[in-house]
């Protein structure tokens, strides 16, 4: 009976495990400007802060690479704002061949929100974008 439990344990932290390594793989190879990203959305440590986590990889050294916008919505799809991407605001990195971070926005308390990230890569004339639709979250 003990050999039959701890069975039946191992087998679903080992499903539990390859159903959170699957959710949590949003990657996608892009084209041959990108290599591949990925845009996550987060409620933030404090009330009333969102998180936008990303990672972009560009196929090659890029003169420009990261985040061109944020666009955030409500639940119900209305528009809240939008953030453009700059070397100023730390969205957007030159002369790398990738840029990851977490950018920390405040928004109104007490909702529900998702966000439209694009993200990009520039090499020589050669441009690509992705705009990624992030999951909902709740900002407290």
């Amino acid at each position: 009976m003990k050999r039959i439990c701890a069975l039946l344990v191992a087998i679903m932290v080992l499903v539990s495990g390859f159903g959170a390594a699957y959710a949590a793989d949003t990657s996608y190879r892009a084209s041959l400007t990108l290599s591949r990203y990925i845009a996550e959305l987060f409620p933030g440590d404090r009330s009333g802060e969102i998180i936008v986590s990303y990672d972009v990889k560009a196929s090659l050294r890029a003169d420009s690479v990261g985040v061109e916008s944020i666009t955030f919505y409500t639940s119900d799809g209305d528009y809240v704002t939008t953030v453009t991407g700059t070397t100023g605001n730390g969205l957007v990195k030159t002369n790398s061949s990738g840029h990851s971070d977490d950018f920390v926005k405040s928004l109104p308390s007490g909702e529900y929100y998702y966000a439209e990230v694009t993200i990009f890569a520039e090499i020589g004339s050669d441009y690509d974008s992705r705009t990624v639709t992030t999951s909902t979250v709740w900002v407290g």
